[in-house]
């Protein structure tokens, strides 16, 4: 469907009396008015100004000084500038250095200029030179300025031409492809043209043969090359550069010199067809409109995952890149990979940047498995940026292809072949300071010994500098033997604090059954149920009115470490501070979105009863958030070699009984088979069996009953409705009978005593009729009229109908 053109705003600057004006009624109107207003109005171009046929508005601007806001405005919403300047005053020419161009980069700083030496035609002989010597010096200071022109106004001389390079310096702008200090090609530029380079090596040898050349050619432009005009690339080429052309084709320094060569002679639209052909936009990314092909705003219970053909597509990069053929990838290696990337995902960084723990990396050497665990990652917490990025590698199909979508937490069986495809896990670690949660997720990543990298973020939230949470990665065996990508994220205690105050201020109702049933699942150790008061938005459990006694990174003790008693725990902040900025150092952080998460882990110290209690009224809290009633949980006691005593033992398998979930994974830092178990449970609960790890809270208890009592209601007010009209239509029938039989008997005994005989309609046999007359006259004759059946006689001859047999039921 073909859109009409954005209309180009070009603004004309300059000092009084350097010809503006006329230069802008020259163009519209090709006569010269040599007495023209002192400013013009916004002054739109003919459509076959240009052979694009783009609608032009040419602004005229004041230097006076009560016009400087207007003259901001202008600048700011113009899209090019032409600043003019009249040779015969040098003082004009020196202004566009000193005030023109730095008050067009205070307010624009990208927008392109043009240079326009006005009344050209009052200069002499001699003096172009001396001009063209003054522009040069003071253009060399200028990097926006894109060039300079000479016009005359009077004899219609270059005047489209002056605006016609504004049209092109906006269409296809030089700054984001070519420095003019340095006279190179800029690296945006340089990776955009790699990644070309890249699809266009069919055979990946790294050269473009003749075929490939005239592949490239026929897609960007629609012509093929003649053999003739190939030879004279190659000749051209290799003069210029030694190794621009080799035996087996075109090589990535002789296509990038061929590229810089039409940047110099001034044909930047030859260069911007080919990035526009592949997606790029005027700041060299992958434009929306590309992007925008694979819809990644999804419902919580769908997902993006990598596809089977994104998977081989990574494969095939490992193995490209993978020169010496050991199954490994180096820093450098992965540097080359993304070479055509604008920048390094933050996932790829560096682990002590991002806090990233990958099973099979060593160092940044990545293995086979660490590399596609990564990438799997990747697509599950940033679709979007992830298809971007595998774009950027070279992937030449639909970017469609890549990601697939899946179905996430649907707890009815009927979808359990659906989950069964997922290939990733995505579930937050939860747990008091000290419990081990950082133990659990180094576990997963095959980390043995506990490195700096979980260093001074303590429970593995958000640090006063800004440090994001501890996540660790693996490709777990399921309990089905298929490979999957299992992600830990642990959130410390104090940001879990955080979500608990979110939730008892977010003004949801707590129904008195509800509350009480929390009360009594959350007694803390050894008390007694009397005087305990139900918990809810405006009596939250536990209020501690200061703010958490560590920052919002956790407790500076290094995670997993054994602690005297946890800090705060059972402690919910009064609230969250706005933004949920960190009470550290200002900086902000997101809290989890667990609706989009897989399952939740809650982690306790067995040897801890507080830690449990913390558990407990986390896990209930949290479950009852809008999103998560459905998300599976599961609850991992650590320190199984230290024991649990048997009283909290009865207590916890007490609570997991009136919760529905079974009981509590027994872990230990040193046995790592169990810790196997545990990450195998995880994936069964988030993937294969979620409807067996959901929790009978309260508030779900409640909602159950709550769409009992409804539908028992609704079946009841449906029944009195069809009863009531039974009832109705009965007493209609049996009152209009009885009315006709009372009418049709004082009829007969009116015609009986006339001495008549009542007729009887199609009916011949005297007899019968007589029969009749005496069998009606009788009663009447005793006195009385012929009742009408009973109630009971018609209740009974309605439900031996065949159509009200459902109800005698």
């Amino acid at each position: 469907m073909s859109t009409t053109p954005r209309t180009v705003r070009i603004a004309v600057l300059g000092d009084p009396d350097t010809g503006k004006t006329s230069l802008i009624s020259t163009a519209a109107n090709d006569t010269f008015d040599a007495r023209p207003v002192p400013t013009l109005p916004p002054t739109k171009l003919p459509l076959d100004f240009t052979p694009e046929r783009i609608p032009i508005l040419l602004t005229d601007t004041s230097a006076k000084p009560e016009d400087a806001r207007a003259l901001e405005a202008v600048i700011r919403e113009s899209d090019a500038v032409v600043v003019c300047f009249d040779p015969r005053k040098p003082a004009t020419l020196e202004s566009v250095r000193t005030s023109w161009y730095p008050r067009v980069q205070a307010v624009n700083p990208d927008i392109p200029i043009i240079l326009a030496c006005c009344k050209a035609d009052r200069l002499s002989d001699r003096d172009p030179q001396t001009v063209r010597e003054r522009v040069e010096r003071v253009a060399r200071d200028l990097p926006n300025v894109e060039c300079c022109l000479n016009c005359s106004s009077k004899y219609n001389k270059m005047v489209h031409d002056v605006f016609y390079h504004a049209l092109k310096a906006v269409l296809y702008p030089l700054q984001p492809l070519y420095d003019r200090t340095d006279r190179v090609i800029r690296q945006a530029a340089i990776r955009a043209l790699k990644r070309v380079f890249i699809i266009f090596d069919a055979d990946k040898d790294g050269t473009l043969s003749d075929a490939e050349v005239n592949a490239f050619q026929s897609m960007c432009f629609g012509i093929s090359l003649s053999a003739e005009e190939l030879r004279g690339i190659k000749q051209v080429v290799r003069q210029q550069v030694p190794n621009g052309y080799t035996d087996t084709g075109l090589t990535l320094e002789g296509f990038l010199f061929l590229q810089g060569l039409f940047i110099e002679r001034g044909r930047l639209e030859t260069v911007w067809q080919v990035l526009r052909r592949f997606g790029y936009n005027d700041q060299l990314r992958l434009s929306d409109e590309l992007l925008d092909r694979v819809n990644v705003q999804l419902p919580p219970d769908q997902v993006l995952e990598l596809s089977d053909i994104g998977v081989s597509f990574l494969r095939q990069q490992f193995t490209l890149y993978d020169a010496r053929d050991e199954g490994m990838l180096s820093w450098e290696q992965l540097q080359g990979l993304f070479s055509t990337s604008p920048s390094l995902p933050t996932e790829w960084q560096n682990e002590r940047v991002n806090r990233l723990l990958v099973c099979g990396t060593y160092g940044a050497v990545h293995n086979l498995d660490a590399f596609i665990a990564r990438w799997r990652y990747c697509a599950l917490t940033d679709a979007r940026g992830t298809l971007a990025h595998l774009l950027y590698l070279g992937y030449e199909g639909s970017p469609g292809d890549l990601l697939v979508r899946r179905q996430r937490r649907r707890p009815d069986k009927r979808h359990r072949e659906e989950m069964a495809e997922r290939t990733t896990a995505l579930c937050y670690v939860f747990g008091t300071a000290g419990c081990g949660k950082s133990t659990l997720l180094r576990a997963l990543a095959g980390r043995r010994a506990e490195g700096d990298v979980t260093a001074g973020a303590g429970a593995g939230g958000a640090a006063g500098g800004g440090v994001p949470p501890l996540t660790a990665l693996a490709t777990v065996t399921c309990d089905d033997g298929r490979d999957r990508t299992l992600a830990l994220v642990e959130v410390s205690e104090d940001l879990t604090n955080e979500l608990l105050a979110a939730a008892s201020l977010s003004g949801r109702p707590t129904t008195p059954s509800g509350a009480a049933a929390t009360a009594h699942l959350l007694l803390p150790f050894g008390a007694s149920t009397a005087g305990t008061t139900a918990a809810g938005p405006s009596n939250p459990p536990a209020v501690v009115p200061e703010a958490p006694s560590t920052p919002i990174a956790g407790s500076p003790s290094a995670p997993g470490s054994v602690a005297g008693a946890p800090s705060g725990q059972g402690s919910v902040p009064s609230a969250p501070s706005a933004g949920f900025f960190s009470q550290a150092a200002g900086s902000v952080y997101s809290l989890p979105d667990l609706s989009r998460g897989d399952c939740a882990v809650f982690l306790f110290d067995s040897t801890s009863a507080d830690s449990w209690t913390w558990a407990q009224r986390s896990m209930l809290t949290l479950c009852g958030l809008p999103g998560c009633e459905t998300l599976p949980v599961l609850l991992v006691s650590t320190k199984d070699d230290v024991g649990m005593n048997g009283e909290l033992r009865e207590r916890v398998l007490a609570a997991c009984g009136e919760l529905s979930l079974p009981d509590p994974l027994p872990v230990a830092a040193a046995d790592m088979a169990a810790m196997g178990g545990v990450f195998r449970q995880i994936l069964s609960a988030s993937i294969l069996t979620p409807e067996a790890h959901i929790p009978d809270t309260p508030a779900r208890k409640d909602r159950r009953r709550l769409q009992r009592r409804l539908v028992i209601g609704g079946v009841a007010v449906a029944l009195a409705a069809l009863g009531g009209y039974c009832l109705y239509t009965l007493y209609s029938d049996g009152g209009a009978r009885a009315t006709g039989g009372k009418e049709g008997n004082n009829a007969v005994v009116a015609k009986l005593a006339s001495g008549g005989a009542p007729a009887l309609a199609n009916t011949s046999d005297a007899g019968l009729a007589a029969a009749s007359v005496n069998a009606s006259v009788v009663p009447a004759a005793a006195g009385g009229v012929a009742e009408s059946p009973s109630l009971g006689d018609r209740l009974g001859s309605f439900f031996s109908l065949p159509g009200a047999s459902f109800l005698t039921r």
